[in-house]
């Protein structure tokens, strides 16, 4: 047990607190094959997930990688043989039992085998991103004492021996994915252990499977040590917040995997819970091929950020704003009813007759159409790593595909609550998952009453086991609670409601106080100024000044159409084009209408887009808003008239 020091000590007393049951998860039948209850795939680290699965389903399609305007897919079966093939050649590389092994690479099923791999050796994975620096691998590699090191390419490698030489003399073993090199060529290592009988050293469910680094908003990123308990319970306690589990995930759906496996959301929630219903993974090749991978995989499950979700609410938005008055009457009345049809249904109703009849009209000529953005197939979204704000929810029920979203931190596996397509409460991220307890607390760690906001924190068997080589920063965010069990402080303000829905708020340490002794959490006000259609992304500024201001990036071609800018006007200069001021200092002051006065933003600038490469986005695609607010520095202090 970890040992508390005094200022993060945890009193609980009386107050809210929401816990929800295990559904689903009842013992496993000892016969070899029988892994089925109730006729859910049942395991208890994430080594069983695969051979499970693989036992389970060996025939149906796994995973999926474009090729020359196709996907070719690999089966269950297939993926396994590789798996095999992939821990005989970690066991010749020299890993072992408790060995750290580390992936630079971006989605792949060469990923997926080597993470396999090395849970059948009982040794623990290290992701890290292609976008990271490579002081940044250097540090990971150090601090989780890698021995073996496999990368994405011939490019990474480069980049990637370099900084292992100069700077990880504990990395024995490098090889690429995709190679010419014959020497640290996967494929040609792979052969070389054809055949090779490596038997499996079973990983027991408190055994570290992954180390995942936080991106890391501010400092140096945190190793975050998650045990195969910590994900497999996380994968299963979701369906203790469904009605039907059988229906969540089906063994016919597909999903469109681009959110990094190197992060806890796609890692649990998309690769090993679709691996753990028998479903197939398409690997998008990357953010500006989405749409076009969409088309060609269909997918049925969607995980993402509200990014995505977002381009198309505001393209949509953008064509009824722009296109001629009765295709905007039809787009309109379409969205319309498409809401209306929901809500009633939402009460156990339906529409009535004539608008049913203009329904099925119009969702041939409308919806029909804007689902097909997603691929034509979509029945369930999902959306976590940000705020989804409630017009984009709203907006996708209206096409047709109800959006779950919910809420979850690397430490915690991630999933600590999640909306259901039966049970969802819009603008909140849903209900605790199986065994999971949510509580507010105040300063002082003491338990809030029902629907007061205070930080949230987390118990259940999703909680990391702690921050690796970094005792008190674990004991900081984990403290003991009364009932002598371990507690997560996550960082985030909101509370529980009546209902035990969970509502966030914002995070403590984003929270300022402005000149004036007011505080402001920017997120709610980003959230609200960014549903504007011009807006692209925003970040608020104000601690220590007497107002707030903000960074925006716009939609350069929204804005440009709207405000009819001349084509020799640069983007860069766009927002001293006629018109632009008054465009936006409108869009502010109509989407500030529920926020406080003290909280709007009275003077704005126009930026460069918030990107990976520019390292102003986590890799999850949250704003790091300390490398935006300082890259931005000079644009700032004039907002205030500084200079």
């Amino acid at each position: 047990m970890l040992k508390l020091s005094s200022m993060f000590r945890v009193r609980v007393r009386s107050g809210l607190r929401y816990r929800s049951n295990f559904g689903g998860v009842a013992g496993i039948e000892a016969e070899e094959g029988q892994y089925m209850t109730d006729g859910l795939l049942q395991f208890d680290t994430l080594l069983e997930v695969q051979k499970r699965s693989a036992d389970q389903w060996p025939t149906k399609p796994l995973f999926g990688t474009y090729n020359g305007g196709r996907f070719d897919w690999m089966t269950y079966s297939e993926f396994d043989e590789k798996v095999n093939q992939s821990r005989a050649l970690l066991a010749d590389l020299g890993v072992k039992r408790g060995d750290t092994v580390g992936v630079i690479s971006n989605n792949r099923w060469e990923w997926s085998a080597v993470a396999s791999a090395c849970h059948g050796l009982s040794a623990v994975m290290v992701p890290m991103y292609e976008a990271q620096l490579p002081k940044d691998w250097s540090y990971i590699l150090n601090d989780a004492g890698c021995k073996a090191l496999f990368v994405a390419n011939d490019e990474i490698f480069a980049r990637a021996g370099e900084e292992v030489k100069a700077s990880a003399p504990g990395v024995k073993s490098l090889v690429s994915f995709e190679s010419s090199g014959e020497g640290h060529c996967f494929a040609t290592n792979l052969a070389r252990v054809k055949g090779t009988d490596c038997p499996v050293d079973t990983p027991s469910p408190s055994d570290l499977a992954n180390l995942i680094y936080t991106s890391g908003t501010t400092g140096k990123p945190k190793g975050v040590e998650l045990t195969h308990s910590n994900q497999a319970t996380n994968i299963t306690s979701v369906r203790a917040v469904v009605e039907n589990p059988l229906d969540f995930m089906r063994h016919d759906d597909k999903s469109l995997s681009f959110l990094p496996w190197a992060h806890s959301y796609g890692q649990t929630c998309e690769l090993y819970s679709m691996m753990a219903h028998g479903a197939a993974i398409g690997i998008c090749r990357g953010v500006p091929d989405i749409l076009e991978d969409m088309e060609l995989v269909q997918p049925t499950l969607l995980f993402s950020v509200p990014t995505l979700y977002k381009k198309v609410f505001d393209g949509v938005h953008n064509m009824i704003e722009t296109t001629n008055p009765i295709r905007r009457t039809l787009m309109s009345k379409a969205l319309e009813l498409g809401e209306k049809k929901v809500r009633a249904e939402e009460k156990g109703g339906k529409l009535g007759s004539w608008d049913q009849m203009q329904f099925d009209t119009l969702d041939g000529l409308v919806l029909e159409k804007i689902r097909g953005k997603f691929g034509g197939k979509l029945r369930v979204g999902f959306v976590a790593g940000a705020a989804c704000p409630p017009e984009i929810i709203n907006f996708m029920d209206s096409i047709g595909v109800p959006v779950c979203e919910g809420y979850g931190l690397t430490e915690t596996s991630p999933v600590v609550s999640m909306n259901s397509p039966e049970q969802r409460k819009v603008g909140t991220v849903g209900k605790p998952t199986g065994g999971v307890e949510v509580v507010a607390v105040d300063v002082d760690g003491n338990a809030l009453p029902q629907g007061s906001e205070g930080e949230i924190c987390v118990i259940g068997p999703n909680v990391m086991k702690g921050y690796h080589n970094k005792v008190e920063a674990t004991e900081e965010v984990i403290t003991i609670d009364e009932e002598g069990r371990r507690m997560f402080h996550t960082g985030d303000l909101g509370r529980v409601d009546e209902d035990g829905f969970v509502k966030i708020t914002g995070r403590l340490k984003e929270q300022f106080k402005l000149e004036n002794g007011k505080y402001v959490v920017p997120t709610p006000v980003e959230e609200a100024i960014g549903m504007s259609r011009f807006i692209e992304q925003i970040v608020l500024c104000g601690a220590n000044r007497p107002h707030n201001v903000c960074l925006i990036v716009p939609n350069v071609e929204a804005v440009r159409e709207v405000c009819k800018v001349a084509g020799d006007i640069k983007d860069d200069e766009l927002a001293g084009a006629d018109g632009v001021k008054e465009l936006i200092d409108r869009e502010i002051e109509e989407c500030s209408k529920e926020l406080k006065k003290f909280e709007v933003p009275t003077n704005w600038c126009f930026v460069e887009p918030f990107t990976v490469e520019n390292f102003m986005l986590t890799p999850k695609m949250s704003v790091r808003r300390h490398v935006a607010i300082r890259a931005y520095e000079e644009e700032i202090s004039a907002m205030y008239g500084d200079n």
